[in-house]
């Protein structure tokens, strides 16, 4: 029956992605994964995944590089790199074009509350 319940609600996901991918959340998808077996665990966010994240979802642009992301920032570029090839990872960023690598923010990371995040793991930089 579960199993019967996931291809049910694949088949709804598939037949109308932009509401599925509209009205997903992490609790809906750390649900579905659930359910499937699947391993699901919270995304560990690094510091610097953080600080490029709350960037991200500040710069409301579709898509960017990692040297516009780093010089927007007063960082390198070669550490933003590999933040964001980690937040590809943990599905908060897809590579959407190569030479140069070219990004875009995916709904997740759009969507991702990192305050609530902070105040979950305690992570608030205001530790006075």
């Amino acid at each position: 029956m579960k199993e019967e319940f996931l291809n049910f609600l694949n088949a709804l996901m598939e037949a109308a992605p932009d509401v599925a991918s509209k009205l997903m959340n992490d609790n809906i998808q750390s649900y579905i994964d659930m359910l499937s077996g699947q391993k699901s665990e919270k995304p560990i966010l690094t510091e610097n995944g953080i600080k490029v994240l709350r960037h991200l979802q500040s710069m409301n642009v579709p898509m960017f590089k990692a040297k516009e992301v780093a010089e927007s920032m007063g960082v390198t570029s070669r550490g933003v790199s590999g933040t964001l090839r980690k937040l590809v990872t943990d599905g908060f960023c897809e590579k959407v074009g190569q030479d140069p690598v070219v990004y875009a923010l995916t709904n997740k990371g759009k969507t991702f509350d990192i305050d609530k995040f902070e105040g979950e793991n305690n992570l608030n930089e205001s530790n006075d």
